[in-house]
């Protein structure tokens, strides 16, 4: 019996790593057409650079370099000129990617890395809400969602977006498990990407102080306090730079808002509809966070999607590849349709999905073939709508706690 396992579990190493290795020659193949890659190029260039020259990512020279190969960083409108604009202690996840001194191989090796991270922040997230779909669900689920436009854009851009994204999914399951100390190491590594994740964090901080959870507190401060003084011990006035990129906001981010979309629609008025639409949604989040505040993790769980979701359209600008973490809400609403309705809830999950997916790569192909040009901006609206009417469409059935829930549900099968 013992040796039948270990043949197995030696067989099964085998297949999983002739897996990787094709995956990483595939990607190495597709890396030399040199389609996309401009955020990897942007973290691996000002990485690599510092390891070996001792250059700051931050400094005219690795900004010069940049531009003279990326020429731009994209987002939902025409790309800002490239420059390296995410924190350092982002560099611990590119560091070892960085040390491999050829582009093409080190990009193969860090987009076959976001592939198993993807499959890792589904896993996850089924793990977070308790979601079983039958495995032909979770194939097509699976499928649809790699190849939608904001996860297909996430992976070819070879930015951040993934990694923070699958952090973001780990503190959930951390904090759901009540592993507080890991909850908060996680969540700290989740601001890798700030512009991303900035209002769950802050979220979930202060609904741990509502749970007096100090640990986890503890933890996501001291990791955030020990990955800055990293930071400054290799580029010792990091942290001036990158508040300098900060405080000239419009002038190193794309403008992914609403308020950028309505004005290029409504010159006349989109602006102060942008400014409209972030009061509302403001005020929306914090009843939603108010009402979170000492609850237990169903209503946590969903108030921070809710978080996630708004954060898109809230002001703050956005790209593409941000939505990648928008995965998380979107199994919540599956999880909580096929809870509710047990035959026709798991294909719900599907539609929604294909719905999404149909949508974007609509407003896509519009705007390449320039029958209706500059409409990437509209990409703004999918996903980030059919969530928000998903959450709110599921909201009872999940802060609701287990045990009344389930007597509900034996309620309506009887009924």
């Amino acid at each position: 019996m013992n040796q039948s396992r270990s043949l197995l579990t030696i067989v099964g190493l085998i297949v999983v790593l002739g897996i990787i290795v094709g995956l990483v020659w595939g990607n190495h193949q597709f890396a030399e057409k040199n389609v996309c890659g401009e955020g990897f190029f942007i973290q691996w260039t000002a990485i690599n650079s510092m390891v070996k020259n001792g250059d700051s990512p931050y400094s005219s020279q690795v900004t010069e370099q940049l531009r003279a190969v990326a020429g731009s960083q994209d987002g939902f409108a025409v790309g800002d000129p490239a420059r390296y604009s995410s924190p350092l202690y982002s560099g611990i996840i590119v560091l070892p990617f960085a040390l491999i001194g050829n582009f093409m191989l080190a990009f193969a090796f860090w987009r076959t890395a976001q592939l198993i991270a993807y499959f890792a922040i589904l896993l996850t997230g089924l793990k977070i809400t308790g979601w079983k779909p039958a495995w032909y669900i979770f194939f097509l689920f699976t499928l649809i969602n790699l190849f939608s436009y904001h996860l297909l854009a996430a992976w070819l851009d070879g930015g951040l977006f993934i990694w923070a994204a699958l952090f973001l999914a780990l503190a959930f399951l951390s904090i759901r498990n009540h592993w507080n100390e890991v909850g908060g190491m996680f969540l700290a590594l989740a601001a890798v990407q700030p512009q991303m994740t900035l209002l769950v964090v802050v979220f979930t901080v202060i609904w741990a102080g509502s749970q007096r959870r100090r640990t986890l507190i503890l933890w996501f401060v001291m990791t955030l306090v020990l990955l800055s003084i990293l930071g400054s011990f290799l580029v010792s006035d990091w942290i001036v730079q990158y508040l300098r990129l900060v405080v000239n906001f419009s002038e190193n981010f794309p403008p992914g808002t609403p308020r950028a979309l309505f004005s290029q629609l409504w010159p006349g008025l989109g602006n102060q509809l942008g400014w409209l639409m972030t009061a509302i949604l403001g005020v929306i989040l914090v009843l939603e966070v108010w009402l979170a505040l000492g609850k237990d993790f169903r209503h946590f769980l969903w108030t921070a999607c809710l978080v996630m979701v708004i954060s898109q359209w809230i002001g703050i600008p956005s790209v593409p590849g941000n939505y990648s973490a928008l995965i998380l809400p979107l199994i919540l609403i599956s999880a909580m349709l096929a809870e509710r309705w047990k035959r026709g809830g798991q294909w719900v999950a599907v539609l929604l999905s294909l719905f999404v997916f149909t949508w974007e790569w609509a407003f896509f192909y519009m705007d390449i073939t320039g029958s209706h040009p500059g409409t990437q901006l509209n990409l703004l609206i999918p996903l980030p709508l059919v969530l928000l009417v998903g959450l709110y469409w599921v909201r009872w059935w999940a802060i609701k706690p287990k045990s009344m829930l389930l007597e509900d549900l034996r309620l309506a099968e009887t009924s």
